[in-house]
């Protein structure tokens, strides 16, 4: 009966661990994700800068007459 005992301490202390490993990890995965969305969102706005600075520019659209024909 104690050996059935020790073996249900040791079982439930290693589930104890794994719940807080898990949570730690789980913790660790939602500041990941959140830190990831706030560089999509940078990158977003700095992608759209940049295509608004591209049809502003000097290498904007350029004239009509001097553009290339499409590539065959």
């Amino acid at each position: 009966m104690r050996w059935i005992l020790l073996d249900v301490a040791i079982a439930l202390a290693a589930l104890a661990v794994l719940a807080v490993l898990v949570l730690g990890l789980w913790r660790r995965v939602k500041a990941l994700s959140a830190t990831v969305a706030v560089a999509g969102e940078t990158v977003g706005q700095a992608t759209d800068r940049l295509a608004a600075a591209q049809a502003s520019g000097p290498l904007g659209e350029p004239d009509a007459d001097h553009r290339r024909p499409p590539a065959t």
